[in-house]
């Protein structure tokens, strides 16, 4: 399994868009793929849903989401298990580790898009973990279990999810900030990708992000030299890798008819149909 997450510290760049539609790409080169919406704002989800689905996957989700282990208890064996082998949302998936209770042994289905394609989707109360995050950082680096847990808590449920579903990749939607979230995200990540438009403000953004990047990376370094081996086990073996960048730029070309025609005679040709004058 690789994980890839898409991140810009600048918004409005098409991250929640390059997130769905490689990830279709993929699934249709015959990819088992998954996305995984850790952007609080839930775009990713919002594309690949109706609000309908996503309205009934957060509704069942509330009381976990305020207390996990108090509204478990409150729920019967076979309730409990009607909601929890039903798609949920990534904060409900982090949310055991995030109040320090156990993890579930089997975690929730993924919300399927087609046979190769699935989604864990996103929700609006992610800035709770981010929350505990801030909290465990720095004991993290002093091995403290509970620390570890939080921290690596998204590549472990990336890694559980590949070996369960046969996922090859992972791909990672995040929100445009350079806070602890996405510095937990994009570190344990095996590689990331920028989409940016065409302007300064992207410049400055990629800027931004270079400047972030060292000091994760030596945090990362720090880290891993202080860490004994039987606790980097859900940490990955090197730092993050940067794969490249895109440029968005969603303006429809006015020679746009003419362009689909010249498309359908190539296509045409390629497998050989008879041209038609449409």
């Amino acid at each position: 399994m690789k994980s890839i997450s898409i991140f810009n510290n600048k918004g409005g760049v098409g991250k929640s868009t390059l997130t769905y539609h490689l990830a279709y790409a993929l699934s249709e080169m015959g990819i088992k793929t998954l996305m995984i919406d850790l952007d609080p704002q839930s775009n990713l989800s919002l594309f690949a849903l109706d609000d309908e689905q996503i309205e009934d996957i957060w509704d069942k989700e509330d009381d976990f989401i305020d207390d996990y282990e108090k509204a478990k208890r409150s729920l019967s064996v076979t309730d409990f298990k009607a909601i929890h082998n039903s798609p949920r949302s990534i904060h409900y998936i982090l949310k055991p580790s995030e109040d320090g209770q156990s993890e579930e042994e089997e975690l929730p289905p993924c919300v399927d898009i087609n046979p190769y394609l699935s989604l864990i989707p996103g929700r609006l109360t992610l800035h709770l973990f981010e929350n505990k995050l801030s909290k465990q950082w720095s004991e993290a680096f002093l091995g403290e279990p509970q620390a570890l847990r939080v921290v690596t808590a998204i590549r472990r449920v990336s890694q559980k999810y590949a070996e369960t579903h046969g996922f090859q990749i992972v791909l990672i939607d995040t929100s445009p900030s350079l806070g602890i979230l996405n510095k937990v995200i994009i570190s344990n990540s095996d590689g990331f990708l920028i989409p940016c438009a065409p302007d300064m403000f992207s410049g400055y953004g990629i800027k931004n992000i270079g400047n972030a990047l060292g000091v994760w990376k030596r945090d990362f370094d720090i880290m891993m030299s202080l860490l004994p081996e039987s606790k980097k086990e859900n940490l990955p073996k090197e730092f993050v890798k940067l794969l490249g960048y895109t440029i968005y730029n969603a303006k429809k070309r006015e020679d746009a008819a003419n362009t689909l025609k010249i498309a359908k005679a190539h296509y045409n040709w390629a497998h050989k149909l008879p041209e038609k004058n449409n």
